[in-house]
């Protein structure tokens, strides 16, 4: 993801999550329904990037982000529930049709709901990826096509078809396969949850055009909300990975967002997606003893005192950043940045991040360079 084409974390995300990968077999059954799935998710998002941009998200304009994101939000909702209600009714139409027919009009009626269930799976996909690309546009950012790395983990957090790290004792392990993992591998996960639920919601005649209508609603709408959390949070520490001065520092920069994040309790899916992305960036020596590192905010602190005078500034930005975008500077929160900030020879601006929270609750991105 960038502003521009694909973001520099999508471009070292190449081993993380590739489009595409060579199936075992050979033939017309080589080409599984989760390798169609991915070359869908591929072609709507480079079919919508070939759009002219939307206007970003402008304190001037006075409309915030919630109110652009919602209204993309509850546009994909309505076409979602509509969808789902449309399938409910062709399979409550299917199962009253057998049922009048002595089973002869099943014959057809069958084969029919059949396609319509695997109809409603492949529009939510596209209905949700064109609802991401939508909002990764009020961010001034677009997802690359070839390496989609952002959307297979957020479908695959929202969908719960990903392990928790906190869920583990292995938490580290948890995010290196995240970052790593194939896009064929979460779009064989998800094609089968998506079956199942638009199968499971369908299952009782009549009733199904109305659950079905609600749980497709509900799952976009959570989608949705996850989406723009993570791109807001993309797009306000998007200038700190670009840095050059902090990117030979990026694991230390990668350990206090951990801590920060779970200063208050349990990972959040959008920082466990940007946690990921952030990992994709760096190195494999980077990623030795992780665990350990991640297990003691003490030595993160003591391992601050090592870094550059000329990268002092640009990581304790970036880390009063990751305070302040999720709109809420906790106790436990501050408490952890003044001691970074001791550590690297500097002082929290307290007045400076208090104006950061303000601004992403107001407008949803920061005004001005913080």
């Amino acid at each position: 993801m960038s502003d521009e084409a694909a973001h520099p974390g999508d471009a070292a995300g190449a081993a993380a999550l590739p489009l595409t990968e060579a199936t075992s077999g050979a033939g017309v059954g080589a080409r599984s329904v989760h390798a169609w799935l991915e070359e869908l998710l591929s072609r709507a998002v480079r079919r919508y990037n070939r759009r002219p941009r939307r206007a970003t998200i402008a304190a001037s304009t006075g409309v915030t982000e919630r109110m652009q994101a919602c209204a993309v939000i509850r546009r994909a909702c309505v076409r979602s529930a509509l969808a789902g209600g449309a399938t409910g009714a062709l399979s409550t139409g299917a199962a009253a049709a057998t049922a009048e027919t002595n089973g002869l009009g099943g014959l057809v009626a069958i084969p029919a709901a059949a396609l319509a269930l695997g109809g409603e799976t492949v529009l939510r996909l596209v209905l949700h990826v064109r609802m991401l690309c939508e909002l990764a546009d009020l961010f001034g950012l677009r997802f690359d096509p070839d390496e989609p790395a952002d959307v297979w983990a957020l479908l695959a957090l929202t969908f719960g078809v990903a392990e928790h790290p906190q869920d583990t004792d292995d938490p580290a392990g948890v995010l290196v396969r995240s970052a790593r993992e194939r896009g064929s591998d979460v779009a064989k996960q998800l094609a089968a949850r998506l079956a199942g639920e638009s199968v499971a919601r369908n299952l009782v005649p009549v009733l199904s055009v109305a659950s079905s209508s609600i749980a497709s609603w509900f799952v976009t709408r959570r989608l949705g909300d996850t989406g723009r959390r993570y791109l807001r949070y993309r797009r306000a520490l998007d200038g700190a990975l670009c840095d050059e001065a902090l990117r030979p520092h990026l694991d230390r920069l990668f350990d206090g967002l951990w801590f920060i994040f779970t200063a208050d309790g349990r990972l959040k899916p959008e920082e466990t997606a940007l946690l990921a992305a952030v990992l994709r960036q760096l190195p494999a020596s980077a990623r030795a003893g992780l665990n350990e590192r991640l297990a003691d905010d003490i030595a993160w602190i003591e391992r601050l005192r090592g870094v550059p005078e000329g990268a002092r500034a640009p990581l304790l930005c970036a880390l009063e950043i990751a305070v302040a975008v999720d709109k809420v500077a906790s106790l436990r929160e501050r408490k952890l940045l003044g001691h970074a900030a001791a550590a690297l020879g500097l002082r929290v601006d307290e007045g400076g991040l208090d104006r950061m929270v303000r601004e992403f609750e107001e407008v949803g991105t920061l005004c001005a360079a913080a």
